[in-house]
């Protein structure tokens, strides 16, 4: 099938953050608390719909007893293909989210195995997810939809 999820860490380039500091910058672009420790999620701004995309960091630094002296050195952004309606543009918000948080917290944009994700990089994930996008709708299970949605959760 076609599950996918599209993943970017966030890698700090020098002094590690707090939770507090996630939360804070997080916040100026709107994510806000998940409902599990460690995560902060965009709100997509459909009633009860899932996040549009979701950042999380180690778990145990938010449940420290004192989050304000816990290193968090990564933070995971992350786009659930399936949940999110290719109308609602979720590629470009995970691709200028990354780069505006990257910015922000001093941070180096890394995939899964280290290696730095240029702007030639996510031109070809975005290519890839249109692929993706056409190949779901074929099988009625356009992205968004209630039945990708009950497929994929």
């Amino acid at each position: 099938m076609h599950d996918a999820q599209l993943t970017v860490t966030l890698r700090a380039n020098g002094a590690a953050w707090s939770p507090g500091y996630l939360q804070q910058v997080t916040g100026r672009h709107g994510f806000v608390p998940g409902a599990v420790s460690g995560r902060l999620v965009l709100p997509s701004g459909e009633d009860h719909g899932p996040a549009l995309l979701i950042l999380t960091f180690d778990a145990r630094a938010a449940l420290s007893d004192e989050p304000e002296l816990a290193a968090v050195y990564e933070a995971t952004l992350s786009l659930d293909v399936p949940q999110t309606p290719e109308v609602a543009e979720p590629f470009a918000a995970w691709q200028q989210v990354a780069r505006k948080l990257a910015d922000d917290m001093g941070a180096a944009l890394v995939d899964d195995q280290g290696h730095a994700v240029t702007l030639h990089a996510f031109s070809a994930i975005g290519r890839e997810l249109t692929q993706m996008y056409r190949a779901l709708e074929a099988r009625d299970l356009a992205a968004g939809s209630a039945s990708a949605r009950r497929l994929f959760s």
